[in-house]
Order: structure tokens, then C-alpha cells, then sequence
């Protein structure tokens, strides 16, 4: 038997999270003056995703695929993919497949896109894209509404600025977007009552 293939799937089965809360953890010091309590910060620009999350009560028909996924991971060794439960699908317009246009390099905020549907506010405030699959995929924000003009071209704001360089025409990801993430602890447990209904929490962080 060889190691599994990271990063893994999660189990589909409940099909959402009874809970889950989201984050976005930046590197930024801050130095604040003992006598003027005036403050001055310092941006390093790392920054990654981290959530914990509960699954609501299940029996061992499903939490038997929650415990195989557990032990797969190996701890902290292995990765997986998992994104935000409620943002599964953009609120925009987009129903094309759309690329990058252009070459960007890291730390770019802003990211050209082709191929969008005409004049159309193609991605709002709070959507999610994904560059990249598999073990390299980074989950980005859409910052601001966007809208492409009669060519198909529009600029998306992003958030956390670009963490991996982009090619010229690679494929941009805006549904069911996830990021590749690790376990917080390598100690995975799980619960169960007298009436074997199982519970489920754990907490993880983006791969950088």
C-alpha cells in the first residue's frame, strides 16, 4: 500500500457544514507608541485562509467516510480541498469559460481576464475564483463589482493579492472553487452518543 495522493477530497456526504467560519490571516505588525499611543504598521504580505468547521450530527453510515478521511491525511502530513459552503456558485453574470489575459506576476491585485461574456457585470463583491488545480490552486476575492466590456475582456480585483504567477491564457476557475488545505492539529478526533449519532468539528489553514 503506497501514501495517499494529496491533496485529498472531502467526503460529500452531509452535503454542507452545520457551521463554518471563515477567516483571512495577514502578516501585519503593529508598533504603537507607550506615550502618544500613536501606531505605525508594517504589511510582510503573507496572508492565508484558515476556517473551522462543524458537520452537522450523522450516524455511522456516513461518519465512517469523515474517519477513512481522517486517517488519510496522516495529521498534518496530508492536504486537502475545501472551500466556502455557501459560496459555491458567483453572483455575477459569467456563463463562459474565461482565461487570463496576459501574464501576471506576484502581488498583483488586479488580474485581466478574456473570453467573458459581453458587457456584463460578470463577477460582484464577494465572489470567489480559484487559479490554478490541484496541489497548486490558490482562492482568491473578488473585491469589487466587475464588469467586462464588448470584447469580453474585463480587470477583476482580487484579495489576498496573487501568490503565484500567471501565465498568459491560463484557465480561471469561478465555480466550487476551493483552496488546498492542511489540519491545524494533528490529533483528529471525533464524538459519539448513546445512540451512535456521531460529531464532527476540526479547523485547518491554507497551504502556502
Amino acid at each position: 500500500m503506497t501514501e495517499p495522493s494529496y491533496p485529498l477530497s472531502m467526503p460529500t456526504s452531509p452535503s454542507n457544514f452545520r457551521t463554518s467560519e471563515w477567516r483571512i490571516q495577514t502578516t501585519v505588525a503593529v508598533s504603537e507608541s507607550p506615550y502618544s499611543y500613536k501606531s505605525q504598521t508594517s504589511d510582510f504580505g503573507g496572508s492565508k485562509w484558515t476556517t473551522t468547521v462543524e458537520l452537522p450530527p450523522m450516524k455511522r453510515d456516513e461518519a465512517y467516510a469523515w474517519q477513512v478521511f481522517f486517517m488519510q491525511l496522516h495529521g498534518r502530513h496530508g492536504t486537502f480541498l475545501l472551500g466556502d459552503p455557501d459560496s459555491k456558485t458567483i453572483r455575477g453574470g459569467l456563463n463562459s469559460v474565461i482565461n487570463v489575459n496576459g501574464a501576471h506576476s506576484v502581488g498583483a491585485y488586479s488580474i485581466s481576464v478574456e473570453n467573458a461574456t459581453a458587457s456584463t457585470v460578470i463577477f460582484k463583491a464577494g465572489d470567489y475564483i480559484q487559479f490554478g488545480s490541484g496541489a497548486t490552486q490558490k482562492l482568491h476575492m473578488v473585491t469589487a463589482d466587475c464588469t467586462s466590456n464588448a470584447s469580453g475582456v474585463a480587470t477583476v480585483e482580487i484579495e489576498p493579492k496573487l501568490k503565484s504567477a500567471l501565465a498568459n491564457d491560463s484557465a480561471i476557475v469561478y465555480a466550487n472553487t476551493k483552496a488546498v488545505m492542511r489540519m491545524d492539529s494533528n490529533e483528529l478526533s471525533w464524538t459519539a452518543d448513546q445512540i451512535s449519532v456521531y460529531g464532527i468539528s476540526f479547523s485547518c489553514s491554507e497551504v502556502i
